[in-house]
């Protein structure tokens, strides 16, 4: 679940530009290096380095923090 209040302004406006159905296959698609596996992110706040997305979470299996990042345009 996305909590906005765990969004910086900036990285919000560009997580909102992404479509639903494509914003549930990133948070689904993500590499854990625990597990050795892609996995879920859950818990999960963002911020943008560089003009990219980054979500940082944790694993929904181990919980092991995990990190997904979304290029810009």
């Amino acid at each position: 679940m996305m909590m906005k209040e765990n969004f910086t302004p900036q990285a919000l406006k560009l997580w909102e530009r992404v479509p639903a159905w494509a914003q549930e296959k990133l948070l689904a698609n993500v590499y854990c290096t625990k597990c050795v596996a892609m996995t879920t992110i859950i818990n999960f706040s963002g911020h943008v380095v560089d003009g990219d997305l980054i979500l940082s979470g944790v694993c929904k299996a181990c919980a092991s923090e995990v990190t997904r990042l979304i290029e810009s345009e």
